[in-house]
């Protein structure tokens, strides 16, 4: 009898975004709330597994949604090779580069934020597919 393969492919189009930066989430999503003028607002806890939840906020505007996933949490990471990162944000592949390079340089001004960098890695972004 022949073996069946089954390849799932994931889609990863989507903007994502790592950021260190050693506010609290609930500080942190108030500060880009307060730079950019979004209203960034607490979900239900990301599950990586069944005991180990992250914290993870959310803005909706109209279609389009940005997320903010803590990457740290007491029970461990959500990405354990990037250790170095603090917060995950997400942007759908609806957005365009334009407004998404101003809300990356705004968040870069953002005093308590070390460094921002996209994160193009498709196992890394495999992660977030939800």
């Amino acid at each position: 009898m022949a073996k069946q393969l089954l390849r799932i492919e994931f889609d990863t189009s989507f903007f994502l975004f790592g950021i260190s930066c050693h506010l609290k989430d609930y500080k942190f999503a108030w500060t880009i709330n307060k730079s950019l003028g979004l209203e960034f607002k607490k979900a239900k806890a990301f599950l990586k597994d069944a005991n180990v939840e992250f914290s993870q906020y959310k803005y909706q505007i109209d279609l389009d949604t940005i997320y903010l996933f803590a990457n740290k949490s007491r029970q461990g990471f959500l990405i354990t090779k990037k250790k170095e990162v603090d917060y995950w944000m997400l942007f759908n592949k609806t957005f365009d580069e334009k407004t998404i390079s101003y809300y990356i340089s705004t968040i870069r001004k953002i005093r308590p934020v070390l460094t921002v960098f996209e994160e193009e890695n498709k196992k890394t972004k495999e992660h977030f597919v939800f």
